[in-house]
């Protein structure tokens, strides 16, 4: 097995509530941590590689409702940098079954339920279609905390792909 070189993860300066990734190493990777700057398009990427992987992160229902609703425009251009991107996620920190059971559990009053615009299902909708028409990988990841051990293994993954493919020439 070759040697995986070390990478450092960025995070976007305006992601907020995200995931801090420190410095470790094992046999199989050594991630040396994590910078904090300007992305233009998601929140995680890696650094030599912000051109190749972009991680979308999503902390409940309701933002992915709002993202789709009241900002649907700015979150539409969003989509359409990543596709720019030949390896783009949207990583959710919640279960499907949240997205259906919205909009119960999800602190909106439920006399407000009736002037929503986006419905469990019109949000179903558009996942399968940025799956099926965008190619952005779509992961349900239940929490918070399943949520950053997948953007952690995404992109010691993406690390190992141009590692193999490039022969260290990212």
């Amino acid at each position: 097995m070759p040697k995986i070189q070390p990478f450092t993860i960025i995070k976007d300066s305006r992601e907020q509530e995200g995931y801090t990734f420190k410095p470790s190493s094992s046999r199989y990777h050594k991630c040396e941590g994590m910078v904090v700057r300007k992305l233009d398009t998601g929140d995680y990427s890696l650094e030599g590689l912000e051109d190749k992987v972009c991680i979308e992160r999503k902390a409940s229902v309701v933002e992915f409702a709002n993202n789709i609703g009241h900002d649907m425009v700015r979150f539409n251009k969003e989509i359409k940098r990543m596709m720019e991107f030949p390896h783009r996620f949207m990583i959710f920190e919640f279960s499907l079954s949240d997205l259906m059971d919205f909009p119960d559990r999800s602190g909106i009053p439920q006399e407000d339920w009736g002037k929503l615009k986006v419905t469990n299902k019109f949000m179903l909708r558009r996942i399968m279609e940025y799956q099926m028409h965008n190619g952005i990988h779509v992961i349900f990841c239940d929490s918070k905390k399943n949520a950053k051990w997948t953007v952690l293994s995404i992109l010691k993954r993406i690390n190992e792909l141009y590692e193999v493919e490039g022969n260290n020439d990212k």
